[in-house]
């Protein structure tokens, strides 16, 4: 869906906000089966999320909010040393979740995410579902809208012009026709993106739970543990931020360093230099050695997307698309050490499920993250602080995510007959703000509006 505004809540009465919440489940978009004649009628959507703050704020018990991760309880401007978030982007300065303000992070309780096919629609379920927030006692700290953009094809775009949202885990189990291309990697593990499953180390991990005595109404599975339901079942963490995107800053830099770039004319140079910066060209294409123009989109099943590439085999020294650029840092694919085996394995730990979506306010344009994962720390935050903002991935010397990573500095490019660096890469990315939340199953959604 091409249009969304995120409503972020707070929890003023929790008797009036679980009514609300027994209201509004009906309305919650779920991952039922449905009709190809139903998805074409379906124009809308909506979904909710809670913050451990929310939880406790919903009257969740002690010994039931200890039973969530340590990073879903200290919450994202917590971690902003983790997550490289300082300068421009340290938590004092964002616009919600962060350590000041009214929607700063232990205010923000709930969620709401509203989606339409268009703007009208946004609007229309906004215009809908406020007067229910007010009579069910929840403040509204701020709402975001954002809206996916297009190009003269059609095909989604972010704001520095690359085509978005390529590159996106199969998960075991589940078919997406909407998002048809192929994955470089086979199913992962439906563990990696919904708690009490098995993930990609052959494990189920303990996801939260409450004590057996507070599910009265028997709405929750058993957990392992005598004496206690699950909480987690069918759910999972999602990670939100708000990036605004430095876009004349990003085109002046590619304009300074055209120099240092292959291309007949300076359109050329400064297409060939950003798709170095990302790792893909502006199109979507892979980039691959000995290729310094982007090809014409091409690839399996028609689709006009290639998303099967490695690493190894033919660009282990990054010939064509360079080992610190942002995709190849995001996922790594096949090219880490100390083999290919291996390096399959450790990309498959750390995937997310990413549904990022495009705002512009005026001359302020940029991209909501959100990342799905069962775990927060070794999904997101591993991706954040181990390679994307480590200066010593692939074998570099102090280089960091040349578009996201804050101080990146500089970029080796491999090429024949010398090497080139850019430098003085700037902070093209500033979080505007973000947070932690819990995304529950249905089950959970239930419990906590307190069902009968």
């Amino acid at each position: 869906m091409d249009a969304a505004c995120f409503l972020l809540l707070k929890i003023e009465d929790p008797a009036r906000a679980q009514r609300w919440l027994r209201e509004t489940i009906p309305e919650i978009t779920t991952a039922a089966d449905k009709t190809s004649e139903q998805l074409s009628q379906w124009t809308t959507s909506l979904n909710l999320a809670v913050t451990w703050s929310g939880l406790k704020a919903l009257g969740l018990p002690d010994a039931a909010l200890e039973t969530f991760p340590a990073e879903f309880q200290e919450g994202m401007s917590a971690r902003a040393d983790i997550l490289g978030d300082g300068g421009e982007s340290a938590p004092e300065a964002w616009e919600f979740g962060g350590a000041a303000g009214p929607a700063r992070q232990e205010e923000l309780h709930l969620l709401l995410m509203l989606y339409g096919s268009t703007e009208a629609e946004v609007s229309a379920l906004l215009d809908w579902e406020r007067p229910r927030l007010a009579a069910g006692g929840l403040r509204e700290l701020g709402a975001q809208r954002a809206a996916r953009v297009r190009d003269a094809e059609g095909h989604v775009v972010e704001h520095f012009g690359f085509r978005d949202g390529l590159s996106q885990p199969l998960v075991e189990g589940f078919v997406d026709a909407k998002h048809p291309h192929p994955d470089h990697a086979s199913p992962i593990k439906a563990g990696e993106f919904l708690l009490s499953y098995e993930n990609e180390y052959a494990e189920i991990p303990d996801s939260p739970g409450v004590p057996a005595a507070l599910d009265t109404k028997g709405v929750l599975p058993s957990a392992r543990e005598a004496g206690w339901k699950e909480l987690g079942r069918n759910g999972s963490y999602l990670v939100l931020r708000k990036l605004r995107q430095d876009v004349e800053s990003f085109q002046s830099f590619l304009e300074t360093h055209k120099e240092l770039a292959v291309g007949e004319t300076d359109a050329l140079k400064k297409q060939w230099l950003a798709a170095k910066l990302l790792g893909r060209w502006p199109n979507g294409a892979p980039l691959h050695p000995g290729e310094d123009t982007p090809p014409a989109q091409a690839s399996a099943e028609g689709h006009g997307i290639d998303n099967t590439f490695g690493f190894s085999e033919k660009d282990q020294e990054g010939y064509g698309c360079p080992v610190a650029s942002h995709i190849r840092r995001a996922n790594p694919r096949d090219a880490l050490p100390p083999n290919v085996e291996m390096s399959n394995q450790v990309s498959r730990r750390h995937r997310i499920l990413r549904r990022g979506i495009t705002y512009s306010d005026g001359a302020d344009k940029g991209m909501f993250f959100i990342a799905i994962n069962a775990n927060i720390a070794r999904q997101f935050e591993f991706l954040q602080q181990t390679w994307l903002n480590n200066g010593k991935f692939g074998g570099r010397y102090d280089e960091r995510d040349p578009l996201v990573a804050h101080g990146a500095g500089k970029l080796t490019l491999p090429h024949q007959p010398l090497r080139r660096c850019v430098e003085g890469i700037e902070r093209f990315v500033i979080v505007k703000g973000g947070g932690y939340f819990f995304l529950p199953g249905m089950k959970a959604l239930e419990f906590l509006s307190g069902a009968e």
